[in-house]
């Protein structure tokens, strides 16, 4: 079993990805919003002296402010160049600037996650 992360600047992907994910019989995964770590470190740059409101403020009305979008799901080993040949037939080359990235991980163990053998 192995935790995949696909992590892409470009949100119109994420839904096309996980559309044809489901229509290959994969299941489970999440999506979640996040920023890169210069983001975070501008953010807070930014923000040191204003009242928090403002900060949060920023964040809605900032045009410039790229949310990121990351997806994970725990995947069988043997089916991780699936997901990966969907990622790629979607996105493109991960070669290609802001495509996103992607990566595995291991996992020994697991529990609430049910897969039929």
């Amino acid at each position: 079993m192995q935790l995949f992360t696909y992590i892409t600047k470009k949100e119109s992907l994420m839904t096309p990805i996980v559309d044809k994910l489901v229509s290959k019989g994969m299941k489970g995964g999440t999506i979640v919003d996040c920023h890169g770590m210069l983001t975070a470190l501008e953010s807070e740059s930014d923000n040191i002296d204003a009242p928090p409101i403002f900060g949060s403020l920023k964040e809605i009305i900032d045009p410039e402010k790229v949310a990121h979008k990351m997806l994970i799901m725990l995947v069988k080993d043997e089916d991780i160049q699936k997901v990966k040949d969907v990622i790629h037939e979607i996105a493109g080359s991960l070669k290609e600037k802001s495509n996103g990235i992607l990566f595995t991980v291991p996992v020994t163990n697991w529990e609430g996650v049910s897969h039929k053998e």
